[in-house]
């Protein structure tokens, strides 16, 4: 997807984006962590899938909304400074 101008469609791009990446990111890291512990210890394999989504979510979404915005101001100030005079 190449967007040519920064706009609102880029905005919620950056912002779901981001959300989904670090998401993703918290998630696989929850599941890394109980893998660990399940080949160290003689306990079963335990991964709350519920609650490490819920936790993965609140850390993605504050996170995710701020990176995406931030990014989106940083492209909206280069292209206003890119526009010839």
């Amino acid at each position: 997807m190449k967007l040519k101008k920064v706009g609102l469609q880029l905005l919620f791009f950056l912002v779901f984006y981001w959300i989904a990446a670090i998401f993703i990111i918290i998630f696989v890291i929850g599941i890394g962590v109980a893998f660990i512990f399940y080949l160290k210890t003689d306990n079963s394999f335990y991964f709350d899938w519920i609650n490490e989504s819920i936790y993965a979510l609140n850390r993605a979404v504050p996170g995710g909304g701020v990176l995406g915005i931030g990014i989106w101001i940083k492209a909206r100030l280069q292209e206003k400074k890119d526009l010839p005079n």
